[in-house]
């Protein structure tokens, strides 16, 4: 046999041995569906997560319609997450939330798609269209977004919506997508008003009111919305400590409100235009008298009043 036969020969056989299932067909013909289930729980026991999920593969299509199937499911489920398969995993949780009508796992399946949310929400990524071969390349914030929303709709009042309220509002702010962010932040706090989290929903919400004022263009009504918000913090929280540094967000706010308006009353000032120059600096000292860009419109508005009536 030729080398370049032998090397065909070879490679032929490592594609099968990787395409082949553990067992095969003729031999898992023979085999009772309740020694599939009884192997399957072995693997589990074992910790041995790449067998297990081979097994529950090989239960699923061998006997489709048997109620071991629709628990094969959860185990699935169960192998990829510890193997961080975790769309694969997400995949199998949701089908076995569909195919079982009073699922027995049903909490703890909760609970791992959450955990698979904060997953995807840290940075994991999925596998590219979906195929188990590929690499992971794709990030996976969107697939957190919905398990973020799977979980709130599941268990309105549970503490791990608190927690998926305030994660995903967390998320959509690094998203830039801040109206969003902002909404989930305020249905937290309106579900969960004596929540300890109620308070990083707050903060949450001074955040996106001004990364959106920094990032996007300074809207004073959003300004006049983060006081609201800033009002109820400190009705609702009155001694908590963190109100200052909410506070201080609005504070920012309200500088590059009045950074936007210096900016044009500088130009005035450029283009020889004194007395709409002092319209904008008035109007800084008048609207955000309490921040710095106000101390330099007061100097500036001494020398153009000087100035003015010099002439």
């Amino acid at each position: 046999m030729s080398n370049m036969r032998k090397l065909l020969f070879t490679l032929l056989i490592c594609l099968g041995t990787l395409s082949a299932n553990p067992l095969d067909p003729v031999i898992r013909s023979q085999i009772t569906v309740h020694q599939y289930y009884s192997k399957m729980i072995d693997y589990y026991q074992k910790e041995d997560w790449r067998r297990l999920a081979w097994q529950c593969q090989d239960l699923i299509a061998d006997f489709p319609t048997s109620p071991f199937a629709r628990e094969s499911l959860y185990y699935l489920g169960v192998a990829h997450m510890n193997m961080s398969n975790f769309a694969f995993a997400n995949q199998a949780f949701s089908d076995y939330l569909k195919e079982e009508l009073n699922p027995k796992f049903f909490d703890q399946v909760i609970r791992y798609k959450f955990e698979i949310a904060r997953a995807f929400d840290g940075g994991a990524r999925t596998h590219l269209f979906g195929w188990h071969r590929l690499p992971k390349w794709l990030p996976a914030y969107e697939g957190a977004i919905e398990i973020y929303d799977e979980v709130i709709t599941t268990l309105p009042r549970d503490d791990l919506t608190a927690q998926s309220l305030f994660y995903k509002g967390a998320l959509l702010l690094r998203m830039e997508e801040y109206t969003k962010s902002v909404e989930s932040f305020q249905t937290l706090i309106r579900r969960f008003p004596k929540h300890p989290l109620a308070v990083d929903g707050y903060i949450g919400v001074g955040h996106a009111y001004l990364t959106e004022c920094k990032q996007e263009f300074p809207d004073a009504n959003k300004l006049e919305l983060a006081e609201i918000s800033l009002r109820k913090f400190r009705y609702h929280f009155p001694s908590e400590p963190r109100i200052e540094e909410a506070e201080g967000m609005v504070l920012k706010m309200k500088e590059e409100l009045a950074k936007d308006l210096l900016e044009i009353a500088e130009f005035y000032e450029r283009t020889k235009k004194p007395k709409a120059a002092k319209i904008y600096h008035d109007t800084i000292l008048k609207r955000y008298p309490e921040t710095k860009v106000a101390l330099k419109s007061e100097k500036r508005l001494k020398t153009l009043n000087a100035k003015m009536d010099a002439n």
